[in-house]
């Protein structure tokens, strides 16, 4: 298909979508560079002369001011998209500072101008986006990390054209694919079919973390759960949670032979007593996921399991990659295959874009909000895993369905209020609706 015809169709996707939002526009700045993006910025511009709206065009070198740029009621960025490649210039950066001193609304053509739309790592420098129109598709780096709050708001105009190569490295699922992981139950379902889940965790003063995780596996359906905990946070868990069959984790009785998955890392520790559990929970060859402390434990002996869910944040990430933070940060696809790849089984990256690596493609979750950076919402997370584990679901189905069945959640739960003062009891206590919503 050629250029001009993609170029075209973009414009007008572009102008619609900018009139839907900005219906009052009378004047617009187009900012352009010297590639693709700035050819599709012409194109927009072309589209606009039959709307009657003023359109000024401003590329890097130009003299026009802050203030200058404040007299149009909108800018549309179209210096660099797909086509970045080092650092921006000095002349990008200055034009990109003016624009954001302007305080008007930006939209980004495929993405705002310095962000690597395949890794999601941030020039110095580059710009942040109120909307982001893109062509053809998304691109990962746009949806996960530092990207999720540069491009803001985001749509995709299709313009006709196959996936842009080099871009298409996580699947974004729909309803009907998460819909097909769950496995229908029958009418005479008790709950040994439902399955058990063992949660070894809790160590001294941390029994919420596995309170947290046995109500998200409860919620998501699971029959029984057991928690195998520190001596002194039995009866407390007990108490505070019913449902849950609480055990101290030293004891002979926990019943670590019923489990048809098991879940271990949620408040356990660093200590000798949480060593040692890690150690027992090792010698098991039940599918499980390793959560929180889990993961400290297993960056300190590393080993590979084909039938474990691993659900890394990325300074736990980095902890086993002996990488920094900021370098899981610089291209967290990347970094999720590095993870499934040395340590098998399946990787769950956590964050803004959560990703899953374990089949031939990532699967990257668009949902979820900043509410959800709170403590025990991880818990949340490796509960709801969990406990489809314990249904029956392979670590891969369970860790993609878990996924978004906890953003659903979140973003279900922020309905009703502001993200701020979220919950991780707030996110759980949405599991049993969003799961009535997919089946």
């Amino acid at each position: 298909m050629a250029a001009e015809v993609i170029d075209r169709r973009m414009a007008v996707g572009v102008l619609q979508f900018v009139t839907r939002r900005l219906p009052r526009l009378s004047r617009l700045a187009l900012l352009i560079g010297a590639g693709g993006n700035g050819r599709q910025a012409l194109a927009l511009a072309e589209c606009y002369k039959k709307t009657g709206i003023r359109v000024t065009l401003v590329r890097p070198k130009d003299a026009m001011d802050t203030e200058g740029l404040r007299a149009h009621d909108a800018l549309i960025d179209g210096l660099i998209g797909t086509g970045l490649h080092g650092p921006l210039s000095a002349d990008y950066r200055d034009l990109i500072g003016r624009a954001h001193a302007s305080e008007r609304p930006i939209v980004a053509l495929d993405g705002p101008t310095g962000l690597d739309l395949r890794t999601g790592q941030p020039a110095p420098g580059g710009l942040r986006a109120h909307y982001t129109v893109f062509c053809g598709g998304p691109k990962i780096g746009a949806l996960t990390g530092a990207g999720r709050a540069l491009c803001g708001e985001t749509v995709t105009i299709d313009v006709g054209r196959p996936y842009p190569a080099g871009y298409l490295r996580a699947l974004i699922p729909n309803e009907a694919d998460l819909c097909a992981l769950l496995l229908p139950r029958p009418a005479d379902m008790h709950k040994g079919d439902a399955g058990t889940l063992v949660i070894a965790g809790g160590g001294v003063g941390m029994p919420g973390a596995v309170r947290l995780a046995a109500v998200a596996a409860y919620r998501v359906g699971v029959g029984l759960v057991v928690a195998g905990v520190h001596d002194q946070n039995a009866e407390v868990l007990a108490a505070a949670f019913p449902e849950c069959v609480a055990f101290a984790a030293s004891s002979a009785e926990l019943p670590w032979g019923r489990a048809r998955a098991v879940l271990v890392g949620n408040g356990l520790g660093r200590g000798d007593w949480a060593e040692d559990v890690w150690r027992r929970v090792q010698t098991l060859s039940t599918p499980m996921v390793v959560d929180g402390d889990g993961l400290y434990w297993l960056a300190c002996a590393p080993k590979s399991r084909v039938d474990w869910v691993l659900t890394p944040h990325e300074g736990e990430a980095a902890r086993l990659l002996g990488v920094t933070s900021a370098e899981i940060a610089a291209d967290r696809p990347a970094a999720a295959v590095e993870l499934q790849r040395r340590y098998g089984g399946v990787c769950v990256l956590k964050g803004a874009g959560t990703l899953v690596a374990g089949g031939d493609v990532p699967w990257l979750c668009p949902f979820g909000n900043p509410g959800m950076a709170t403590a025990g919402m991880g818990d949340v997370l490796a509960g709801v895993i969990g406990g489809f584990m314990a249904q029956g679901l392979s670590g891969l189905a369970a860790a993609r369905l878990g996924t978004f069945v906890h953003a659903y959640a979140g973003d279900r739960a922020v309905a009703c209020g502001p993200p701020r003062g979220l919950l991780a009891s707030d996110v759980a206590a949405q599991l049993r609706d969003v799961l009535g919503t997919l089946c």
